[in-house]
């Protein structure tokens, strides 16, 4: 199921299209959207981080107009948990 979320903190985007892990936070929720929470270091190793998430966050590729997402900005999610 997909959803819409909105950034915690700003993230920098890579070179290529990625999905961050993420915890929802409901209770920061700003006009009914839950707040996306990183839950931490991505690397492909850190399997517990993979275990908290709610979501994961669909980050588009660096371009060279735009190489950050800002904290507040919407973005897709993919639910992988019971929420």
């Amino acid at each position: 199921m997909w959803c819409v979320v909105q950034l915690s903190v700003d993230v920098e985007l890579d070179v290529r299209p990625e999905y961050h892990r993420a915890v929802l936070d409901w209770v920061q929720s700003v006009d009914g959207l839950p707040l996306a929470v990183s839950t931490g270091n991505q690397l492909s190793s850190r399997l517990m981080s993979m275990r908290a998430a709610d979501v994961l966050l669909r980050l588009p590729a660096a371009s060279s107009d735009c190489h950050r997402l800002n904290a507040g900005q919407l973005v897709d999610a993919i639910v992988i948990s019971q929420l």
